[in-house]
């Protein structure tokens, strides 16, 4: 039998639309994301269980999961013996902490394990890109690699080996705030402008190219006072009720940056202290998140996807 992890991610990580992503890890050690099992059967099987099954399609064939296993038979081990796959569905649908990832990197890692077929990192992330791709609507890698990899990963198709670890200071805490109510991805997309003029571009690769240097060269608190989202946050903090309220609040709190997370509804902060993580977390749990939401104290998750 094989069991893996794979965690929740932040895409976009504010200043990095569709290239910076970051992996998480809960500070109380729980585990915040998506587990598969794999273990031997008489013929193929899918189960899916967890806090968000029920939110998933009843029909096997519609999951990415088992989508993902009927691909690697078919495509990547025609000899694998057959399998039952059952995906833990930990992480919610539509919360823009890279849920769809979750499912197809701790799929395929799990059955690059248990049939040994010893793909290279290259093949793994293309190949969980191409799934990913079926539910955000394109090979987007910045919740795929971080997810896959740990850490803060620069990634892309022109970057060597799809992703570059970026590193950040330990001092930084991270709050993950999912509302408790989800956003379509595809709905969060269509409300981006089709087209950036020549000095939003310009700005846009001089705050990732400086936020990613000042990060190797550990120029970290210069790195933060650059950090904001001028793409993607102005035209998706309309569709999320409550980010307008936290973004003018958190700071005063301690946060030094407040931002969506991938597409959202959850919103993340960059706190460099302890203190100010919880009193920003007990704001968010107070104002920002609903009976069905949730709000974890984070660092980044280093080890990514790992077997249990």
């Amino acid at each position: 039998m094989i069991e893996v992890y794979a965690p929740a991610s932040i895409g976009n990580f504010s200043v990095g639309f569709d290239a910076l992503g970051a992996a998480l890890a809960p500070i109380d050690g729980s585990l915040l994301g998506d587990t598969v099992v794999v273990s031997a059967s008489d013929s193929d099987e899918f189960v899916c269980s967890g806090d968000y099954a029920a939110k998933l399609p009843s029909d096997a064939k519609e999951n990415l999961a088992f989508q993902c296993l009927v691909h690697f038979r078919e495509h990547i081990a025609p000899s694998m013996p057959s399998v039952k796959l059952e995906l833990k569905k930990n992480l919610p649908i539509g919360s823009g902490l890279g849920s769809s990832a979750c499912s197809v990197v701790a799929t395929f890692a799990a059955l690059d394990k248990f049939a040994d077929t010893k793909l290279s990192q290259v093949q793994l992330i293309e190949l969980m890109a191409d799934f990913e791709a079926i539910v955000s609507g394109g090979r987007h890698y910045d919740n795929i690699t971080p997810c896959y990899l740990g850490g803060l990963q620069l990634t892309g198709d022109l970057i060597p080996d799809k992703s570059i670890s970026l590193p950040v200071d330990d001092s930084w805490y991270y709050v993950a705030a999912f509302p408790g109510f989800s956003l379509n991805t595809a709905k969060a997309r269509a409300v981006l402008p089709s087209q950036l003029s020549m000095h939003a571009s310009v700005e846009f690769a001089q705050r990732l190219s400086a936020f990613s240097a000042l990060l190797l060269t550990s120029r970290f608190d210069d790195a933060l006072s650059i950090m904001n989202d001028e793409i993607a946050e102005p035209h998706r903090a309309p569709l999320i009720s409550g980010f307008s309220e936290a973004k003018a609040a958190l700071p005063k709190l301690g946060a030094d940056v407040v931002s969506i997370s991938g597409a959202g509804p959850t919103l993340f902060t960059v706190c460099k202290s302890l203190e100010a993580a919880q009193r920003c977390a007990q704001w968010l749990e107070k104002n920002y998140i609903n009976e069905q939401g949730f709000c974890h104290i984070c660092k980044l998750d280093s080890a990514g996807t790992r077997q249990l």
